[in-house]
């Protein structure tokens, strides 16, 4: 695929897509309310004001990054989102160039946790160590909120290699937009292994609510404060 182009797709059969979408209309949160409605226009919102942030920010973030190591100044990433389809995302670049060729297969084989989630990952730069350390690298994924692809709160969406892994029970979790932010991250991201993020993900589906939501921002911005990274 040329990278100057980017097509709409989706990786799940129609099989599937249609299981997802009639499955949605059986949670209280999709009929009878305007939290969908509402939940858009809070995205909205919130991601104007901290883009706004991320403005003020990002001239000193651009030269730490610049001056720390070689490379671009974003990570474009093709993640997995709602019903399948796939979305880019975008991070500031907190790993050295082509980490990603780095990543041993095996990684993805461990059973009940497929994810990449390296301790003491000798791919991230020190200036990456302290974006990770307060979130801030995640900042420019406001874009794909604003734009309608990722919702402030919801499931982290993951890679295809990670999807392929899952069963497809697990799938349901696309049933909504991802987030920049979920139940599983405020819950112990990290400690978690697959089932239990699957299973934080269907949890926060069953109590979904604006009051659920403001309760994750809450923990998030916590967990952030004090250098937790979610």
């Amino acid at each position: 695929m040329n990278k100057n182009s980017f097509e709409k797709r989706s990786i799940f059969d129609e099989k599937l897509i249609n299981d997802l979408k009639k499955k949605k209309r059986t949670y209280p949160f999709y009929t009878g309310n305007y939290y969908p409605f509402f939940k858009r226009v809070a995205d909205i919102g919130v991601s104007t004001l901290a883009l706004i942030v991320l403005i003020i920010l990002f001239p000193f973030v651009v030269i730490a990054i610049k001056i720390d190591s070689k490379g671009p100044l974003f990570f474009i990433q093709e993640r997995i989102g709602l019903y399948g389809e796939v979305i880019k995302i975008y991070k500031l670049r907190t790993m050295c160039v082509d980490a990603e060729n780095m990543v041993n297969e095996e990684t993805f084989n461990q059973e009940g946790n497929p994810f990449v989630q390296i301790q003491d990952d000798k791919r991230v730069t020190r200036v990456g160590k302290i974006l990770r350390r307060f979130s801030i690298d995640e900042l420019p994924q406001l874009f794909c909120v604003f734009k309608g692809d990722m919702s402030f709160i919801g499931p982290r969406p993951f890679i295809e290699k990670e999807i392929e892994m899952l069963t497809r029970d697990h799938q349901f979790r696309h049933m909504i937009k991802p987030g920049l932010t979920g139940l599983a991250q405020v819950s112990g991201r990290g400690e978690l292994n697959q089932e239990q993020r699957f299973e934080k993900d269907m949890e926060y589906l069953e109590k979904l609510s604006a009051w659920l939501d403001i309760k994750i921002l809450w923990l998030t911005i916590i967990s952030v404060i004090f250098s937790k990274g979610v």
